[in-house]
């Protein structure tokens, strides 16, 4: 909310120069998506105009109500309090958009980090939910971490939803909201409920209302930091679908694929067909595995039993 094409090209920039030399292992590709219906704010403040109001500093008074309201404002409220809770707004083409975005890149082996902003939340939480309700290849998305969220400034109550794994959602979604953004306190004020602000910044910010996503988050100090290391810890804990393995000359396990990023083990057993997952393994052992005289016997020495795993099909 209060942001433009050119605004969000500019925190494209930005995550990318906060983000790229500290994701040095991946293949970094940067992408805008917005959304291009008028957001609630905007309606707000288009009826204040059509009232010839003259300081529309006095909305953030009525909203907060430090000072009442006249009807007609009351009246604009809530239509636009009927417009979050239904959340009809998400449902559009924009939206369905970026789903099909994110589903084709999640095929083609990538993994997708949103980095939310304001209003954008909405959006970004719509479209977790359907994209893991998608199977590929009859493999349900829903139990692998394929896509990840940061949530900045957010008038959402939530981040993501919870998938197949216990656990596997709070690995991938983190969110950020300065104590004083002015935005997010006023809608926790007066329409829905946010999550609770959980930083605060040493220094001011060149937006007064404290929401803005380069001047205030992504330049703050400690939020820019916070923010990057969120960024770097969601993409760390993010994989994609089954990956090119290496054949082995196995009666027993028939091929294996190692992510170096992420330490993640891929393993296809010849018997069952079955593919399984092992985490935080140190990729010697992958080395090791791939060239043992026995991978079988590597395998029931050094790797089974010892990690983390999940079996995919």
């Amino acid at each position: 909310m209060f942001n433009n094409l050119d605004d969000s090209n500019s925190s494209r920039l930005m995550i990318k120069y906060l983000t790229e030399r500290q994701l040095p292992e991946y293949r970094l590709s940067y992408k805008v998506a917005i959304n291009h219906n008028e957001n609630p704010f905007d309606q707000l403040l288009e009826v204040s105009r059509q009232k010839a109001l003259q300081d529309y500093g006095v909305i953030l008074l009525w909203l907060a109500g430090i000072e009442a309201a006249p009807d007609w404002f009351r009246e604009a409220l809530s239509e636009v309090a009927i417009l979050y809770q239904s959340f009809s707004y998400i449902l559009d083409r924009d939206l369905q958009t970026h789903v099909s975005q994110y589903i084709q890149d999640i095929e083609r082996c990538r993994k997708v980090l949103l980095v939310a902003h304001s209003q954008g939340n909405f959006y970004g939480n719509e479209a977790w939910q359907r994209v893991y309700k998608n199977s590929i290849n009859s493999l349900p998305l829903n139990q692998l971490k394929v896509m990840g969220m940061v949530s900045v400034a957010t008038p959402a109550s939530f981040v993501g939803a919870p998938l197949d794994y216990e656990g596997d959602q709070q690995k991938i979604t983190r969110y950020l909201t300065l104590n004083d953004d002015l935005v997010i306190n006023v809608i926790r004020s007066a329409i829905i409920d946010p999550l609770p602000g959980n930083l605060a910044n040493s220094n001011e910010s060149s937006d007064w209302k404290n929401h803005s996503f380069v001047d205030t988050y992504a330049s703050g100090n400690p939020s820019q930091q916070v923010l990057t290391n969120f960024i770097r810890s969601v993409a760390f804990n993010l994989e994609s679908l089954p990956l090119n393995r290496t054949t082995l000359d196995s009666s027993a396990l028939a091929s294996a694929g190692y992510d170096h990023v992420i330490g993640m083990l891929e393993i296809e057993f010849t018997r069952s067909g079955s593919v399984y997952r092992y985490y935080d393994v140190p990729e010697t052992v992958y080395n090791n595995l791939i060239s043992a005289a026995s991978a079988g016997g590597y395998y029931n020495q050094a790797i089974r039993g010892q990690y983390p795993s999940r079996r995919l099909f």
